[in-house]
């Protein structure tokens, strides 16, 4: 009886244990709304700690111009739209005139173009 517990103990341990990796290798899409859609303009790639580079991000909605400067950490997530699905893809994956989704994390600098930091970019075209 003592050595089921333990086995049953260790098996529970070890689920946890496989749960917890596929958690942490898959980066989760964000589900909510996006702030922001546009098209990209240009790309600049920084490489400073912490950044990987900013992209130029413009809309045409309403006959308004709407652009941002974004900046992408290392922490922001960048997916590619496949259909119903997203795959996480690098900052390298970013090229002028795909159209992306953003959603920004902290302030927007009121300024033209307004500046942004970007929890998540997903490439849609």
């Amino acid at each position: 009886m003592k050595y089921i517990r333990l086995f049953a103990l260790l098996g529970l341990l070890i689920g946890l244990m496989v749960v917890a990796a596929d958690c942490a290798s898959a980066p989760k899409a964000l589900q909510t709304e996006s702030d922001f859609t546009g098209w990209v303009i240009e790309i600049h790639q920084i490489e400073e700690k912490g950044i990987e580079g900013e992209i130029l991000v413009e809309s045409h909605a309403d006959k308004l111009v709407d652009k941002y400067l974004v900046t992408i950490t290392d922490e922001t997530l960048i997916f590619k739209q496949d259909g119903e699905n997203r795959r996480h893809v690098a900052f390298k994956a970013l090229e002028a005139t795909q159209q992306v989704q953003i959603w920004f994390s902290g302030p927007i600098l009121e300024s033209f173009p307004a500046q942004a930091t970007a929890q998540q970019v997903v490439i849609i075209k």
